[in-house]
């Protein structure tokens, strides 16, 4: 058991947090939440040992028995599955196990880890923990870098994990399946919910009710003896009784006034009409990524946009809103549709501007219009004075996001809008897009807000040439339906032929998806072995299907 008591620290004169106090059992699994600043990932470089601390204790954490997910590792080995192989007593089949359940590949797993990307290398830290398979699992953000099918490889790791696992994430989903418990860090305090996130969200809320409605009896309570006390002090016949309420006062353990659990709203307005059609893409090729795409997006729709990192999902906003050209292939914008676009680098901001300096130079407000606009999505006084180049990922969203709305836009392209913002921003975002009655294309690795807001599912496969569909409850359904190839109404075709070899597609994508769910449970290295060679020739059958389908169409 782990057992934290009256936890305190401070950087310089500024607290952190105080007197935090909360206990895991052993194979507990429990998420930690609250808002950038509050102290997450301080208290969990505290834990590991990594960070002093003012006053307090923790127990039953041993540094040989906990594994950190580092966010900048230094590695030794000459590849990437060498150096999964320098943790003692690893087996190899194991290793390619997970870095594959993470999204690497056969030819990534022999280049130099020391070669990857910032983000790729907390990915490689990520797989050298799970590997490790520590008593005590202590995660920073572990979906962070993570497409959605490696995120829910994680979670699945994580749910069978017979460990006890403590993560730091703002990965609503993942604390919604993988967690039992949260420990909330809220102005300097932590408080420990059993359940897991809408649970705590319900408990979270019926918490402040009792706490508010606590407070305003006390005051109540404290003005009526001041009251009597300042009527009744100067009279000889009651003085006594005005200097007994007087003590009480002066005894009485005020209560703290609970912080407002309201968030500042986003309102992205009403969209103007537009045409029904809103996009048509038609063939769309880009350098060997992008090969024959196609997709219609009508008015009103909310289109999730997903698949794995690297296939092509920003470069296909790029192409759409016209920062990058297409090798071939049609892009049409239907008529009076408005884009409002908010990329992932957030490469619209001037970084050498101010938030301020940004609105007025595009807009042309006023100092006085530009900080309420900023001060709707929580960007005051000192931030949007500073440089843009100086605020964080997730003031940056924020400033982006003021502009977006301001552009109004009835059609929105948003790229991993929810990148770097805490949970309350992250809602407030949600409420935003599910109330807005224009047209969105999202690209996110945010299931829960996929959930919530998107009708409609686009998944862009590793091959590019099509995109399966799905709506929102398939989408939750474990048994998704097979994507099917798109129909190209301006061509001639043998339709039976067609047809024929698209139900063949069908059921050889039915059956990759088996044989994936029997590799992430497999555990006998021959086993794996076996299912691993089935899997590529699989994906090799799929390839000759999708060829011939090409072939139909011509």
């Amino acid at each position: 058991m782990i057992q934290v008591e009256k936890l305190t620290k401070y950087y310089g004169e500024r607290l952190i947090f105080r007197d935090v106090t909360f206990k895991v059992g052993d194979g507990e699994k429990i998420g930690i939440v609250g808002k950038n600043g509050a102290g997450k990932s301080t208290l969990i470089k505290i834990m590991t040992g990594a960070e002093p601390f003012e006053s307090g204790t923790i127990g039953g954490l041993r540094a040989e028995d906990v594994g950190f997910v580092e966010q900048t590792p230094k590695f030794t080995a000459a590849t990437l599955l060498d150096e999964m192989l320098t943790l003692r007593g690893t087996e190899k089949f194991m290793a390619r196990k997970i870095l594959f359940g993470l999204g690497f590949t056969e030819a990534e797993a022999a280049k130099n880890p020391n070669h990857f990307s910032g983000g790729e290398s907390a990915k490689i830290s990520l797989a050298k923990a799970l590997l490790n398979e520590p008593r005590i699992l202590i995660l920073d953000e572990p979906t962070n870098h993570l497409d959605i099918y490696s995120i829910e490889f994680l979670e699945e790791f994580v749910k069978n994990y017979r460990g006890t696992v403590i993560a730091v994430t703002h990965d609503r989903h993942f604390l919604q399946n993988c967690v039992a418990k949260i420990l909330d860090m809220e102005n300097g305090r932590a408080t420990l919910y059993p359940g897991n996130y809408e649970k705590f969200i319900r408990l979270k809320q019926e918490r402040h009710a009792a706490e508010l409605k606590a407070y305003e009896k006390q005051q109540e309570e404290i003005a009526k003896l001041e009251d009597f006390v300042r009527r009744n002090k100067v009279r000889a016949s009651t003085a006594k009784r005005a200097r007994s309420r007087q003590i009480m006062l002066d005894r009485m353990e005020r209560l703290e006034k609970p912080p407002s659990a309201e968030t500042a709203a986003i309102n992205l307005g009403d969209a103007a009409e537009s045409a029904n059609r809103v996009l048509i893409l038609e063939g769309v090729n880009f350098k060997g990524i992008i090969k024959n795409f196609g997709a219609e997006l009508f008015k009103g729709e909310k289109v999730g946009l997903i698949g794995r990192n690297g296939v092509g999902k920003s470069t296909l906003l790029k192409i759409i809103v016209g920062e990058l050209k297409a090798d071939s292939g049609e892009i049409k914008i239907g008529n009076r549709v408005k884009i409002g676009y908010l990329s992932q680098g957030h490469e619209e901001l001037n970084d050498n501007r101010t938030p301020l300096e940004e609105l007025n130079y595009e807009f042309g407000l006023t100092d006085g219009q530009s900080r309420s606009e900023l001060a709707r999505l929580n960007l005051f006084a000192e931030v949007v004075e500073k440089p843009i180049a100086a605020l964080s990922g997730g003031e940056k969203t924020r400033v982006a996001l003021t502009k977006l709305i301001l552009t109004g836009a009835n059609f929105l392209i948003l790229d991993e809008p929810t990148n770097h913002l805490d949970l309350p921003a992250r809602e407030a975002i949600e409420a935003a897009l599910q109330a807005f009655d224009g047209t969105i294309l999202i690209v996110t690795h945010d299931r829960y807000l996929l959930d919530k807001v998107t009708t409609r599912i686009l998944e862009l496969g590793i091959r590019n040439q099509e995109l399966g569909i799905r709506n929102e409850k398939a989408a939750k359904s474990a048994a998704q339906p097979a994507r099917t190839p798109p129909k190209t109404k301006s061509l001639k075709v043998n339709a039976q032929a067609v047809e024929k070899v698209e139900a063949q597609i069908k059921m050889a994508e039915m059956e990759l998806k088996m044989l994936e769910h029997e590799i992430n449970g497999a555990v006998a290295p021959e086993h794996l072995t076996e299912l691993a060679a089935a899997h590529e020739a699989k994906l090799a059958e799929i390839d000759e299907l999708y060829t011939r389908w090409e072939e139909l169409q011509c």
